[in-house]
């Protein structure tokens, strides 16, 4: 049995949000936006990351905007300029936000970026491009917390993936193959690190209005399913760290068609190709 220094080993029943510090990844915008919005008026304290740092210091105002308790929250609201790909970046925003906020009890590793289009066509340096933002991205914020939470046994990890890390959706390959290995890492994390106080949740999205698409160089143009608000995501993130959900889809449906992918892939297989049967 590995040696837990004297410390008692407890395994994660969820986290209240009210006074912890909680940083965001891809905060700028989006679902990393509205679930530092949320988490503010859960009550935490809220840690926000990503690249352009006038971004991050609107949604700090916006966090701030209104009525007293919001203002309360605002000046327990930091921000921190990284881009999540780059490892030293990343640190140096974690411990400036550390700084401010004090020790992270939650992470929420939401930045990421999306591709469109045939495998054959997409070239090797956008594959690599979204490795580094989707894949390392993820694990540089991740290596940054975990030795603390580890340490102070407390702590909650959230992997925004999306449903593409379940499906391998034609035409997000790529894309695809990224989130795939998002929802392995964190799945074996979480057993991992279940009986050391640290919680993991993987958060997995449908299609969210959001500028995602139009970031990627191709809008959203299919009939269905339907684009949900990305506050809907965010409802998600801070129900899974409350609960401790070890997975949650938004919307709950896809985790049925998850089931038919498994237990009939020849159906599966067959509505995939009918579904994209206008473009292969």
């Amino acid at each position: 049995m590995p040696d837990t220094g004297g410390k008692q080993r407890t395994r994660p029943r969820g986290l209240s949000l009210d006074g912890a510090t909680f940083v965001v990844t891809g905060a700028s915008r989006g679902i990393g936006r509205a679930v530092a919005v949320r988490a503010a008026r859960r009550g935490a304290r809220v840690g926000l990351i990503a690249r352009s740092g006038p971004d991050l210091e609107k949604v700090r105002d916006e966090i701030g905007g209104s009525g007293s308790t919001a203002n309360a929250a605002a000046r327990a609201t930091a921000c921190a300029a990284a881009d999540v790909g780059d490892r030293e970046q990343v640190i140096s925003a974690i411990r400036a936000l550390e700084g401010e906020l004090g020790p992270t009890d939650v992470l929420v590793a939401n930045a990421g970026i999306g591709a469109y289009g045939p495998f054959a066509d997409i070239p090797v340096e956008e594959v690599e491009r979204l490795v580094r933002i989707n894949l390392l991205g993820t694990v540089y914020p991740l290596k940054a917390v975990l030795p603390g939470m580890i340490e102070r046994g407390r702590g909650h990890l959230v992997v925004v993936s999306s449903v593409a890390g379940r499906f391998g959706s034609p035409f997000e390959a790529a894309y695809a193959a990224t989130k795939f290995a998002q929802t392995g890492m964190a799945e074996a994390m979480a057993v991992e690190l279940e009986g050391r106080g640290v919680g993991v949740s993987i958060v997995n999205p449908g299609v969210v209005d959001t500028d995602f698409f139009e970031a990627r160089g191709h809008a959203y143009d299919r009939p269905f399913p339907r684009p949900i608000p990305a506050d809907r995501v965010a409802e998600a993130v801070v129900r899974a760290v409350e609960s401790g959900q070890r997975e949650v889809f938004v919307p709950r449906w896809f985790k049925y068609a998850l089931a038919v992918r498994h237990l009939s892939p020849a159906v599966y297989a067959r509505g995939t190709r009918r579904s994209f049967k206008d473009q292969l």
